[in-house]
């Protein structure tokens, strides 16, 4: 009867003995997947990578970080001798980072969707399994191809100087994000608009057209970024009447604002395009904002006003 009751206890206690999970700190060894991470994932269809941190979210932070920089190397690997052509613009390394700007927007949402596949713990520290799946990647990736080419073909179908800067901008990220695409997808997609076609396109059109540019009120910054803008579509900028023309104008109103070292200020940017000594279109966009001093608050609305002029410009129908 004793040894009945004996085993009876015995069994019981075995009943509650911890059982190991991934996260234990009890692991005689570390997974494989630690240091062969495409031992268990599918090469194919995902590129995977390991990392390790004193936390899980710093493990994960480093697996997923490691697996953008292999899916980039190995972009540059498959597209190290890709060129687009000998033909330059003074302003093109300018445009080109503005597109890589872009491009990191893109990569960055497709590496939003890396999943972390496997988690380990051992002697305080973590591991953690990336893995991106090239299906999902070729999905998003597409999707923006797809929005890029429909932007290139609208201005391309329009054929207005003032777009050429955007098209050019549109067709370096589109460049780039193809060569991530490929890599994913196993092939390109082929653009609707050639970098043969813009270059020729902008070559037939008047070199130096001149163009009257008259400004108000405004900012330095502000004058010198339209100015630069009428310069790369091709226009020759002159005090004297001609039969085109733009005007610049920003006033700023202080508003009321009861806030002790503050003040409050709305700002209207009006552009205006000329023909024939008559106006032909006018553009405006208003802006309030805070800040300790009218200049202060001014610069506030640089950006979005410049980057007005770099979406709108084309609307002035100076073309």
């Amino acid at each position: 009867m004793n040894i009945i009751l004996f085993l009876v206890l015995l069994s019981s206690c075995s009943l509650f003995t911890p059982q190991k999970s991934g996260l234990s700190d009890t692991e005689s060894e570390a997974p494989g997947w630690v240091y062969s991470p495409y031992e268990f994932c599918q090469e194919g269809r995902e590129f995977c990578t390991s990392g390790e941190g004193r936390t899980l979210i710093e493990a994960e932070t480093n697996a997923k970080t490691q697996l953008g920089s292999i899916f980039e190397v190995q972009v540059k690997s498959e597209f190290q001798s890709f060129t687009t052509s000998s033909q330059s613009f003074p302003w093109q390394s300018q445009v080109r980072e503005e597109a890589q700007k872009s491009l990191s927007e893109s990569v960055d949402q497709v590496l939003e969707a890396v999943e972390i596949k496997k988690r380990f713990k051992k002697k305080g520290l973590n591991y953690a399994l990336a893995s991106l799946d090239r299906e999902k990647a070729s999905e998003l990736l597409g999707d923006r191809l797809k929005k890029i080419d429909q932007e290139l073909i609208v201005l391309w179908e329009k054929k207005q100087r003032t777009n050429f800067r955007k098209l050019i901008k549109l067709f370096y990220e589109r460049e780039r994000l193809n060569e991530r695409f490929s890599v994913v997808s196993n092939g390109p997609r082929t653009s609707p608009v050639s970098w043969d076609q813009l270059v020729k396109w902008r070559e037939s059109k008047p070199n130096r057209e001149e163009i009257f540019f008259k400004v108000g009120q405004s900012p330095d910054w502000l004058k010198e970024k339209l100015e630069e803008l009428l310069t790369q579509a091709g226009f020759k900028l002159v005090k004297g009447n001609t039969s085109k023309g733009v005007t610049l104008q920003v006033e700023g109103i202080k508003e009321f604002l009861n806030v002790n070292g503050f003040e409050k200020h709305t700002f209207t940017l009006s552009l205006s395009s000329f023909e024939g000594g008559e106006k032909k279109r006018t553009l405006s966009k208003a802006e309030t904002v805070t800040g300790r001093s009218q200049a202060d608050a001014l610069l506030k609305v640089k950006s979005i006003f410049t980057e007005y002029i770099e979406e709108h410009l084309s609307d002035l129908d100076l073309d």
